[in-house]
């Protein structure tokens, strides 16, 4: 008897939060399952991972399809540990085995906020609101990582991080950009000033360079490989641009504090932070930046460990995650 866990990514491949949270899942919960669990992962397998052992049990599906869906096939369950955005052969043949669905973001609310971007193109790979409803409907238990609330009943299990670096608040007032370039992430908001972008080089100057037009003749522009993400946050810049649309966690909000940048994060996010520092348009992150750019240091440094603070205070409880899906797991 086994279950299968149905992801798109995890591994040292980390190119989103939502491997991120995988590779937490490999680490913390697997080894603590009733069940034996497999993994099985929904996408060809990218180079490098010719030597990397997974911690369990683990299938790619561009290597053996058959394999894969004879898996699915022959499981207990399907636990849906982050799933593709679009209709997939492999879950839709065996819908009444899924026992949870990991929630990492809200397809619906996504689609609107593109709606009312000031970005002249609203962009997001791959996403289907009525296979989002459709897998909802039939997981026997919906699991919201989000900060906010989404229209489906759910039960929430709130991320975590771990500061781990600790850095003391940067002086430099340059921007930086370190997340994926999809419409929500607002990359437009970069328009003409000097900062370091760290992202999918290749989308962004297809997209927001040559498509929207976004001036990023200041900008040193940086192809993302977690391998450097060390080397990107020693490079010198202190103000992150995080203000993200519909951010349901923000593990990269979360890692640019701990790294010692100062956020500009959206009005939206964690709204019972009282935090200065807030934007929802283009218009606003202008001004705001100018704001920071006139402040002083100590200024700035009493909203940085303000919300350090804040951060540390509500989403540091590692052992209330781990209880929570356990008692879905095992249940």
């Amino acid at each position: 008897m086994y279950d299968v866990y149905y992801t798109t990514g995890g591994g040292p491949w980390v190119n989103a939060g939502t491997d991120t949270w995988v590779n937490l899942w490999m680490e913390l919960i697997a080894p603590k399952l009733d069940v034996k669990p497999i993994l099985l992962i929904h996408r060809n397998k990218p180079n490098g991972y010719e030597d990397y052992k997974f911690p369990i049990e683990t299938y790619w599906h561009g290597e053996n399809v058959e394999k894969f869906e004879e898996l699915c096939k022959g499981a207990r369950r399907i636990n849906i540990l982050h799933g593709h955005y679009t209709p997939m052969k492999v879950i839709d043949n065996n819908l009444d085995k899924i026992h949870s669905n990991v929630l990492h973001n809200s397809v619906n609310d996504v689609i609107k906020s593109q709606v009312v971007s000031d970005s002249s193109l609203g962009w997001h790979p791959f996403v289907d609101s009525s296979w989002e409803q459709k897998i909802v409907k039939y997981s026997k238990n919906n699991i919201w990582i989000g900060l906010y609330n989404i229209k489906y009943e759910n039960t929430n299990i709130k991320n975590f991080y771990e500061f781990t670096h600790n850095k003391p608040l940067s002086k430099s007032n340059k921007l930086g950009f370190a997340s994926r370039c999809e419409g929500r992430k607002n990359p437009h908001f970069l328009d003409n000033h000097e900062s370091f972008i760290f992202t999918n080089s290749y989308e962004f100057k297809v997209i927001w360079k040559n498509g929207v037009k976004v001036d990023v003749s200041k900008s040193k522009i940086y192809h993302y490989n977690s391998k450097f993400k060390d080397i990107f946050y020693d490079m010198d810049w202190g103000i992150s641009h995080s203000c993200f649309t519909v951010e349901p966690f923000g593990y990269g909000i979360f890692e640019a504090v701990d790294r010692g940048k100062l956020p500009i994060i959206h009005r939206d996010w964690c709204r019972d932070l009282d935090y200065p520092y807030r934007a929802s348009s283009k218009k606003e992150f202008n001004h705001i930046y100018t704001k920071i750019l006139n402040s002083s240091y100590e200024e700035k440094n009493k909203s940085f460990l303000d919300i350090k603070k804040y951060m540390i205070s509500r989403f540091s409880n590692k052992e209330l995650w781990i209880h929570s899906l356990l008692n879905i797991y095992n249940t």
